[in-house]
């Protein structure tokens, strides 16, 4: 079973006054952030629409087999979250 689950880019952080400091190096943090997911074993799709360089989607798919379905989404989800914020550039990301 494949499991995925969808991150959208958040435009509400894309307010000049809200621009958050690491907005000039947000596309290498992308690919710094999809490097990292690929290292943990994760397949990552970006969309080819994209704004500022960034996509306006990652979808991050987990081949899974066995009954914890829920458990490896939560995870799935848990892993994005933590390694988008260690960047500095999780907010860009609902």
């Amino acid at each position: 079973m494949k499991l995925h689950q969808q991150f959208d880019l958040n435009m509400k952080k894309f307010g000049l006054e809200k621009l958050p400091e690491k907005a000039t190096k947000a596309p290498e943090l992308i690919e710094q952030l999809v490097k990292n997911l690929v290292e943990e074993g994760y397949i990552v799709i970006m969309s080819s629409a994209k704004f500022m360089e960034i996509p306006k989607t990652i979808t991050v798919v987990k081949d899974f087999t066995g009954p914890m379905v829920t458990y490896v989404s939560t995870k799935i989800n848990d892993d994005f979250n933590s390694l988008a914020e260690s960047l500095g550039i999780r907010k860009l990301f609902d």
